[in-house]
């Protein structure tokens, strides 16, 4: 199931369908949720990270994952809904919560993700990162 559905993303971005570009794209799928850096590494010890990152860069270009920095200075990837792959900016209209007792990192929607405007100034992407506790930890 998760390999035809990489597939067709995969397809709907134009890019060639590699067995690596599969893997890694399966486990974003699996996973579902933002995932470190570190964690992508050595999962893939097959794949050398020259190969890994320009995977991931790919991925990023087209949409299909965004990069989460954290305060901390921590880097983690999420794959991306559908709406990025839509529009041209590749906003992301969520906020990046890290739980402060089981450090877990989720992308939460809002209701209302707020709308910046400032004089001479044009913003092409806001990433908002919100600590707290999570649901699991209450």
């Amino acid at each position: 199931m998760l390999h035809l559905k990489s597939k067709k993303l995969l397809k709907n971005c134009s890019l060639a369908i590699t067995k690596n570009r599969s893997k890694v794209l399966n486990f974003f799928l699996k996973e579902d949720k933002p995932i470190d850096i570190k964690i992508i590494n050595s999962k893939f010890k097959d794949i050398d990270r020259v190969t890994l990152f320009r995977i991931l860069s790919i991925f990023e270009k087209n949409k299909l994952i965004h990069s989460i920095i954290l305060d901390n200075g921590r880097k983690l990837f999420a794959l991306c809904n559908h709406e990025c792959r839509v529009n041209d900016n590749h906003n992301h209209k969520h906020i990046h919560f890290v739980c402060d007792k089981c450090d877990e990192v989720k992308c939460l929607d809002v209701d209302n993700f707020p709308k910046l405007k400032v004089p001479n100034y044009t913003f092409n992407e806001i990433s908002i990162n919100v600590n707290g506790v999570c649901s699991n930890c209450n």
